[in-house]
């Protein structure tokens, strides 16, 4: 057979087959899919089963609408079959761990369960795109076993965490470590009085959950329980003008529940604080 000739018929084998790899898939259930990848596990969610993953929604024109890249955090919901006919919480049934899959959603459909108009720049019969990196499925049992174990290991975590980057770090009976990085002067704020503080929140790994940088300082009064408990240790402990690195363990942050998609359950979480005045209330 000529060279060509077979080039020619191996080129539109390919073709076929990313064609086949990459189509849209309607399930008896009216959802359709896309599928990129397969996980390797083959599990797929069931009725109440935990799922974590990665979003991101485009609009018909290919819009960014949400992106838990960007957001820094992957969604986590429990499997509840409800939605409409061809909904993505329908479609999250048919992928399975480890999949990446694009879900095509009705915009018509999914803004009439919301009871809202299409937006201007979305055609009428369009689709909104749902793409979707599977994590992580677990049963409730599964999810509290491994919070269970996150929960028993955070001390070493923290304990290693310290000896490696805050080895002169000082220890307060509650628990906090910190490390002052700007002496500061003057008395300590008092329960009442108002701290004025510039901050950046971070995970043990360095990535910034939270920050005032590029904001004005945020201000803080001292005994209402506006912020977690170890911002209010650590506050009544600082001076005006004082800077200190601060590893917060979980029960002085978000605990249990953790803080929505940002803050997992049973985190430590670590703070640049700066004190920038403290305000006596008239």
């Amino acid at each position: 057979m000529n060279s060509k000739i077979v080039g020619v018929v191996a080129f539109v084998a390919s073709a076929l087959v990313a064609c086949n790899q990459f189509k849209v898939t309607t399930t008896e259930d009216g959802d359709r899919l896309q599928v990129h990848e397969k996980g390797e596990s083959g599990r797929l969610p069931k009725e109440g089963d935990l799922v974590t993953f990665d979003l991101v929604i485009k609009s018909p024109k290919d819009t960014v609408m949400k992106s838990t890249y960007l957001e820094g955090a992957p969604v986590t919901l429990k499997m509840q079959k409800m939605g409409f006919k061809g909904s993505f919480e329908r479609a999250l049934f048919h992928i399975g761990e480890g999949d990446s899959t694009t879900v095509l959603v009705s915009a018509d459909s999914l803004y009439a369960q919301v009871q809202q108009p299409l937006p201007p720049d979305m055609p009428k019969g369009s689709d909104l795109k749902f793409i979707v990196k599977m994590k992580k499925i677990q049963t409730e049992k599964e999810m509290e076993t491994e919070m269970n174990k996150k929960k028993a290991d955070e001390g070493k975590i923290m304990a290693d965490y310290v000896a490696k980057n805050m080895p002169k770090a000082e220890k307060t009976a509650e628990g906090l470590y910190f490390v002052t990085q700007k002496a500061g002067a003057g008395a300590t704020p008092k329960t009442g009085e108002s701290v004025v503080v510039k901050y950046t929140g971070k995970f043990m790994d360095g990535k910034v959950f939270d920050s005032s940088e590029g904001r004005d300082p945020i201000t803080v009064p001292l005994g209402q329980q506006m912020v977690i408990p170890g911002w209010e240790v650590m506050l009544s402990k600082m001076t005006k003008g004082q800077k200190v690195t601060v590893l917060i363990p979980s029960e002085l942050a978000y605990g249990a529940q953790g803080a929505g998609n940002v803050i997992p359950p049973y985190t430590p979480i670590v703070f640049d604080m700066e004190v920038m005045d403290i305000v006596t209330k008239k």
